[in-house]
């Protein structure tokens, strides 16, 4: 499945001069006994050099009985050939690839090269020409919530990780709930070395919630969802003590397979993340290659901070940038040294001799942040409408490509996949069929779609499924509809201007100032709390205040025209689609709940660290 055409070429060219060497070999042999049998024929003819009749019979016969020996030699040995070519051929084409899984943080939709001219991106985007860009690929609203549906395959309502509310804060009680059988675990299962490098952000209150427990032979990075780029500090808006904790570490398990968490890179402190995730990943794709084999194929997943805010990074990056406006040159800046690294990581691959066999896939986890309660940012989803955090186009609909072999170059996937998908899709091809009786998926299998044969998309999927802030929205074909009325974290805009660079207020999504925004989060959460039972329906959920808005993606992907009010039957028959998912949905795990004081890196020397392992 994923052998090189060229490998192939090489490999019978190869196997063909070895059989016609041995052919040539034949022929000599073949010739020398000619001239022994033209030898033995005039001693029979010339009575002076004849032997005596007997010997003649007997060489005679001797001699033809080499020649079909001659003839059944060549005979075995085509076969021989043949067979092992065959097998080895087999052998290639069955071989399972290595996978490296990039994900971007915050990436914008107009935020990479082959989307936009005003931003630099020339690695990825000569791995996005080179291979498969898939032009209708959507993530979730928000970062916890994507990396859920991507590592369990199953939609976040599903999981308790739903909606766009910041999730996961470093004191929150709560995780990728135990259960389920991720995508990670999975391979490592199948004999992958699996390794993740960057962001995790699915929760860490126990060591068992931590990456090593999850299918991670080891980790390098933080636990948390945003750092500084340099000092690698953490602040939790959520919790009792709004405090700041260091998170850098590696995790790994020692020699009795116990799970180290307290490996702490305080060297680091100072040193720009992406060099420590670059060097991190570069050392283990060299470690891999020393021990290579078919059985132990490599799967990293880069989760890179970059473009996430706070917007920080290296003079010499910014001075590469053409942007003519101040915010975006920076910003431009921190996707070019994530560019940067993945021309460093592939490139390493390439020098180990393990890319010809390496499938690369990248993703954003949402849409551009344009504003957020950290700093102003510079992404653009143009032409798109919204942001992160909401259910517009921007807001999920990300750049995406797939490269590799077996991976058709120059080929646009049109299909809508979504991040469910990839569970099921990576395990595909990788030669593996999940079972369904060990993790329920929501995701399909898109392995042949990718690889350029013609197969039939999803019917639907849901973007988003909030009882909290009321945000629900489902795709069906190329239908769009979205309930309820603008929430908390929507942007309405398609072309949010950029903020100027002197401009210092903290602004949260809707552009509210910070403690406004958090404020209408809380009396929205407790609002729900009050409420009482989980509503198990559309109706329940919005009551008589169910707006519809209804797109036409097919002819107006920039949602502009609301059809709603025409199409009343199908909004019907989406809103049933809708009451059919709700019965899986999951009460919401994180809601904003207070930050517990146990979890404080004032009780672990400074650090992040998980705090209920004693209880």
């Amino acid at each position: 499945m994923f052998s090189s055409k060229r490998k192939f070429s090489v490999t019978i060219v190869s196997l063909l001069s070895r059989a016609d060497r041995r052919k040539s070999s034949s022929a000599s042999y073949n010739a020398t006994q000619e001239e022994d049998e033209d030898r033995e024929v005039e001693q029979y003819v010339n009575p002076k050099k004849r032997k005596n009749p007997v010997s003649f019979v007997s060489s005679l016969c001797s001699t033809q009985l080499i020649r079909v020996l001659v003839l059944l030699a060549v005979i075995l040995t085509l076969a021989i050939i043949t067979t092992v070519t065959y097998f080895s051929l087999s052998s290639v084409h069955k071989r399972r690839p290595n996978i490296l899984l990039l994900i971007a943080d915050d990436l914008g939709w107009g935020d990479v090269g082959w989307h936009s001219s005003d931003i630099k991106t020339p690695n990825l985007t000569r791995l996005a020409r080179e291979g498969s860009i898939l032009t209708q690929f959507y993530s979730q609203p928000i970062c916890t919530a994507s990396r859920a549906a991507l590592f369990s395959g199953r939609y976040p309502f599903k999981l308790g990780l739903q909606g766009s509310r910041p999730i996961l804060a470093g004191a929150s009680n709560s995780s990728l709930p135990e259960g389920n059988f991720l995508l990670s675990e999975l391979l490592q299962q199948e004999g992958y070395r699996t390794h993740l490098v960057g962001k995790w952000h699915l929760g860490f209150e126990t060591t068992n919630h931590t990456p090593v427990a999850r299918g991670f032979d080891t980790f390098t990075g933080f636990y948390n969802g945003m750092q500084d780029y340099f000092n690698h500090r953490t602040t939790n808006f959520d919790s009792v003590e709004n405090v700041t904790g260091y998170d850098m570490r590696h995790d790994y398990k020692d020699e009795k397979g116990r799970i180290v968490v307290n490996n702490i890179l305080w060297d680091k402190n100072g040193t720009f993340n992406n060099y420590i995730f670059t060097e991190e990943a570069t050392r283990i794709i060299k470690e891999h290659s020393d021990s290579y084999t078919d059985d132990t194929p490599l799967f990293l997943t880069m989760s890179y901070a970059n473009p996430h805010t706070p917007i920080q990074v290296p003079g010499l990056y910014e001075d590469m940038s053409d942007s003519q406006n101040a915010v975006r040159r920076k910003y431009s800046a921190l996707v070019l040294a994530m560019d940067s690294s993945i021309g460093e990581i592939t490139a390493a691959l390439n020098k180990t001799g393990l890319l010809d066999n390496t499938l690369v896939i990248f993703i954003s986890d949402n849409g551009g942040s344009v504003g957020t309660p950290v700093a102003p940012t510079g992404s653009s989803n143009f032409p798109l409408r919204g942001e992160k955090g909401g259910l517009w186009e921007a807001a999920c609909r990300v750049p995406a490509f797939i490269w590799g072999p077996g991976i058709p170059q120059g080929q646009l996937v049109r299909q809508s996949i979504h991040i469910t998908d990839l569970y099921p899709t990576i395990s595909a091809l990788a030669g593996i069929t999940p079972d369904p009786t060990v993790q329920q998926m929501d995701g399909y299998d898109f392995s042949k779609t990718l690889m350029g044969k013609s197969v039939k998309g999803r019917e639907y999927f849901i973007y988003d499924l909030d009882p909290v802030y009321k945000q629900i929205a489902i795709r069906l074909d190329n239908w769009k509809l979205i309930l309820g009325t603008s929430s908390i974290g929507q942007s309405n805009s398609r072309y949010p201007p950029l903020i100027a660079p002197n401009d210092t207020l903290q602004l949260g999504p809707d552009n509210l100032p910070f403690e406004m925004y958090y404020k209408l989060a809380h009396d929205l959460v407790n609002s729900f709390t009050a409420s009482g039972a989980l509503c198990r329906s559309v109706e329940c959920i919005y009551g008589d205040d169910m707006e519809a808005q209804l797109y036409d993606l097919s002819t107006d992907e920039y949602e502009f025209r609301n059809l709603a009010a025409d199409n009343a039957d199908l909004v019907k028959k989406m809103v049933e689609i809708l009451n059919t998912e709700i019965g899986d949905m999951i009460y919401p795990v994180n809601l904003l709940q207070p930050g517990e004081s146990a979890a404080s890196p004032n009780n672990f020397n400074g650090t992040w660290m998980p705090w209920l392992d004693n209880r």
